[in-house]
């Protein structure tokens, strides 16, 4: 895959011969406008809560010949909570062909879910009055078929962010050729985590190149304003000055975006983790001792303790901390305490980084975190407490990695908002002595 500065050049060029920036004139003032140029045939939209990036899309739709909003919260509420919970579904589905394969854009979710699939199965079922007949031209409804590694599920069996990623990618596939001539997307990022929204931005940039309609994005995410700044393709809206007016690409709009979410400062530590669930527990600890050493730090995960002692051992540390570059702390699992113990104090002579240990195992802080915290996690998670509560009683006597793995396989959330929760749970149970012992080897360097 080509790299986004590369598709974003691409995309520059492309549009300059589809006459590229486009004004749109508005049928009645958005606060103090009443136009505004898409500097790209994929532009970002972004600002503050209540700036009215929702409201622009409106604007945009209606002079647009009512271009389609993709409200992504809203088509997967419906897709879960009404036509979900249909008993019909397989009995429709019997009588259904699936999309021919070339209408199923395979690769492009297997990359955003991060999931190599043994099999993918789109339909489009016939139902009246369908939420989905403006964004496609028909009165359909998706459902999405999968199996991996063996076990086979579909939409209803699906976390958020998976399905939203099938969901986006058969609205574009889909609609291709219908009469629109634009599609706004309002926060499509938004189950997705961090990883995969930069992923979505490439993807989505390579479908404008391919011959999609344009697209324009509502965003908070920086993963996805970040790169379209750099590439003078977003805009923003701010309250100030009136009822709301829209910066477009300027030099005084990247000062503006610093003001508004926070210059990203340096980079003072970087922290490596034996896993996922240590890295993810180390940012919370640290996030809730000190936000400034947080905001410095970056968190990286090793294949287990034994990769985690090799880059440790043979990582010099410098007699003079070198300007520019970050320092490097180590941080085993807490069950990894005495070799710790052993392998620093064999090294007691040299100049070596921080290497220490979390204060348990991350998979069975969280376990036991859990049973203490289920008021708080049924509240993240969105269950209710009874459900939750009955679900963890029918985990008990799970070892703690596997328990840990059938929790993020219930939860619709994705894989990493999940670990955060319980991270965060994790948190609240341990005690702020506890919290200052894992910031204070990186108090200083």
């Amino acid at each position: 895959m080509l790299d986004l500065a590369k598709r974003w050049d691409k995309l520059a060029k492309s549009d300059g011969s589809k006459g590229f920036p486009r004004e749109v004139h508005f049928p009645r003032k958005f606060g103090n406008d009443d136009s505004v140029t898409l500097p790209r045939s994929l532009t970002v939209v972004f600002g503050l809560n209540g700036a009215g990036k929702t409201r622009l899309l409106r604007s945009i739709s209606e002079s647009l010949d009512d271009a389609p909003i993709v409200a992504m919260y809203e088509l997967v509420n419906y897709l879960l909570h009404d036509f979900g919970k249909r008993h019909d579904i397989d009995d429709l589905l019997d009588e259904l062909d699936p999309l021919e394969p070339e209408k199923v854009k395979a690769s492009e979710v297997q990359d955003l879910v991060r999931r190599d699939y043994d099999e993918m199965r789109w339909y489009a079922v016939q139902i009246l009055d369908s939420p989905f007949a403006k964004l496609v031209g028909e009165d359909v409804v998706p459902v999405f078929v999968v199996r991996h590694e063996g076990l086979e599920y579909d939409f209803r069996s699906m976390g958020l962010g998976e399905l939203s990623v099938h969901l986006l990618m058969w609205i574009l596939s889909y609609s291709k050729g219908n009469d629109n001539v634009a599609f706004l997307l309002d926060e499509p990022e938004a189950f997705l985590p961090a990883p995969s929204r930069t992923a979505l931005l490439s993807h989505l940039i390579e479908i404008c190149l391919s011959g999609g309609k344009p697209l324009v994005i509502a965003s908070h995410s920086l993963e996805i304003i970040q790169p379209a700044l750099d590439a003078d393709a977003a805009i923003m809206l701010t309250t100030l000055g009136g009822e709301g007016s829209i910066i477009g690409p300027s030099s005084d709009l990247r000062e503006s975006v610093a003001g508004m979410f926070g210059k990203t400062p340096g980079v003072e530590w970087i922290v490596f983790l034996e896993d996922e669930a240590a890295t993810i527990l180390m940012q919370e600890m640290v996030r809730s001792a000190d936000p400034r050493l947080w905001q410095g730090s970056r968190f990286l995960w090793c294949k287990g303790y034994g990769d985690l002692e090799t880059v440790w051992s043979r990582l010099p540390r410098p007699a003079v901390p070198v300007e520019g570059i970050p320092g490097f702390a180590f941080v085993a699992d807490g069950d990894k305490r005495e070799a710790v113990q052993k392998r620093v104090g064999r090294t007691e002579a040299q100049r070596v980084w921080p290497f220490y240990c979390l204060p348990g195992d991350p998979d069975s802080l969280m376990k036991v975190a859990s049973s203490r915290q289920l008021d708080f996690l049924a509240r993240r998670f969105g269950l209710s407490v009874h459900e939750l509560r009955g679900f963890l009683e029918s985990m008990q006597g799970r070892e703690a990695h596997n328990w840990l793995e059938e929790v993020l396989g219930y939860v619709r959330l994705p894989r990493q908002e999940a670990l955060k929760v319980l991270a965060s749970a994790v948190v609240r149970e341990l005690r702020q002595e506890q919290l200052q012992e894992i910031v204070a080897p990186l108090a200083n360097r």
